[in-house]
C-alpha cells in the first residue's frame, strides 16, 4: 500500500485502501507500520482533515478496529 508522508505529530505516513478498507500508518518514535481492518473511508477522511490527527486517532482509531503490525521502517 502506498503511504503518504504526513506532517502529524507522532506519524511518519499514512495510506488507505478503500476496496479492503485497510488503513496503514508508520508511527515517528519506532517506525513501527501498523494496519487497521474495517476502518470506514469517512474515518480515514474525517482523520485527514482534523487538526488533532493523534487525538482523533486515540478516539475513533486505536481499539476501536482489529490491528495488526506488519513491519517496522527502521529495520
Amino acid at each position: 500500500m502506498k503511504r503518504l508522508k504526513i506532517a502529524v505529530e507522532g506519524i511518519a505516513s499514512a495510506g488507505y485502501d478503500a476496496l479492503c478498507a485497510v488503513l496503514e500508518l508508520e508511527f515517528l518514535s519506532d517506525g513501527q507500520i501498523w494496519q487497521f481492518y474495517d476502518v470506514p473511508e469517512c474515518v480515514w477522511y474525517e482523520w485527514r482533515k482534523t487538526e488533532a490527527a493523534v487525538s482523533f486517532f486515540h478516539t475513533n482509531i486505536a481499539g476501536k478496529y482489529h490491528a495488526k503490525l506488519i513491519g517496522n521502517a527502521m529495520d
